[in-house]
């Protein structure tokens, strides 16, 4: 009788046990599926950008001198021909002074020796023999001469010259836009040639990027790009054009230390008015170079490598399958998929999920 029981005991074990299994074997799996829709897939890259003034103008000084007045600040808006700053002319304006008391002694000198020297009567003394020919030829060249002339006309070109650089003294703007660089303050003294400050004009900006050569076959002019600001409280994420492609390429060392040939690209941003963009500034440029429509499009993390291709797990009549597929094209994060789906099937997102094998039930997430 013991031993009947202790048989019976271990059948209702095992068939506990069995039960168990079987229990664990029916219990449906769950899992985050993936609607498999039509859309578009794009293969991009990206390379950083530079905001740069798509004209700028560095603004000089021929004379220099003290600036008494300074009318502008970094990152004011300038009309063309607008006074920027002018400098101290009183130094200026006491040669002229200096040189115009100059020119009216040299007159005084001359009209005294008119009154002094009558020709008319020299002429008749040296008719009547009471003066020699030398001397009467003496007193005609003085009136006669071009010295005094001479002398007066370079005083004269100098109050010119003078009064040019009073007029330059005052420094206006050559176009309309922002002050982006001052480089001088009032009351600083700056030699001739300085540098004042630079100008953007309002044509606006340009982004500067460089690509490399194996990849610049697919980049056009007109060609539309993604340009993107970090921003703290979000990315701002806006178009550009293509304007420029540089016709030669640079050499340029990569941050591995590789020697790499880059080609200039030059793009005309479309701003939005809530971005700020100054020169300088870096931006995220995003070359689409192939877009495709109307395709079946999955993540890149669903499929996994099978025998000699790629598959991915499916959920038909609330099972998993394992489905093969043929990839097309691909980007950093998705896939198209162009035999193998249909529109409306269910792809398993984690194809890694444990406990995941074929006939197993799946439960959505």
């Amino acid at each position: 009788m013991k031993k009947k029981f202790k048989l019976i005991f271990r059948i209702l074990l095992v068939l506990i046990i069995i039960g168990v299994m079987v229990a664990e074997a029916v219990k449906p799996l769950e899992a985050e599926l993936l609607t498999v829709q039509r859309g578009s897939i794009a293969k991009t890259f990206q390379e950083k950008g530079l905001v740069q003034a798509a004209e700028k103008t560095t603004v000089y000084t021929p004379y220099g001198g003290k600036v008494t007045r300074l009318n502008v600040q970094e990152g004011d808006k300038v009309e063309a021909g607008a006074t920027l700053l002018a400098f101290d002319t009183q130094e200026l304006s006491y040669q002229i002074r200096n040189l115009e008391a100059q020119i009216r002694s040299i007159e005084a000198q001359r009209h005294l020796q008119q009154l002094t020297i009558d020709l008319e009567t020299m002429k008749l003394l040296y008719e009547a023999g009471i003066i020699t020919q030398k001397e009467y030829e003496e007193a005609e060249n003085t009136l006669n001469s071009d010295y005094y002339p001479a002398l007066i006309a370079g005083l004269k070109a100098q109050i010119d010259q003078i009064n040019y650089q009073i007029a330059q003294s005052r420094i206006v703007s050559p176009s309309s836009g922002t002050v982006i660089e001052l480089n001088v303050e009032q009351g600083m003294v700056v030699a001739p040639g300085t540098p004042l400050m630079t100008i953007i004009s309002d044509g606006g900006y340009k982004v500067e990027c460089y690509v490399l050569t194996e990849d610049a076959p697919s980049i056009r002019p007109g060609m539309e790009v993604t340009l993107i600001q970090d921003n703290r409280s979000g990315d701002r994420v806006f178009s550009g054009t293509v304007e420029k492609i540089a016709s030669k390429a640079q050499e340029s060392l990569s941050a591995l230390g590789l020697v790499e040939q880059r080609l200039k690209i030059t793009i005309a941003p479309a701003i939005p008015e809530d971005v700020d963009l100054k020169p300088g500034y870096a931006l995220d440029v995003v070359f689409t170079i192939d877009r495709q429509e109307n395709q079946l499009v999955v993540p890149k993390t669903t499929l996994f490598p099978y025998n000699d291709g790629y598959a991915v797990w499916v959920v038909r009549d609330g099972k998993a399958a394992i489905q093969p597929v043929k990839k097309g094209l691909e980007n950093e994060r998705d896939t198209a998929v162009i035999e193998g789906l249909q529109e409306g099937d269910l792809v398993i997102l984690n194809p890694k999920l444990e406990g995941l094998k074929e006939g197993q039930n799946i439960k959505p997430l």
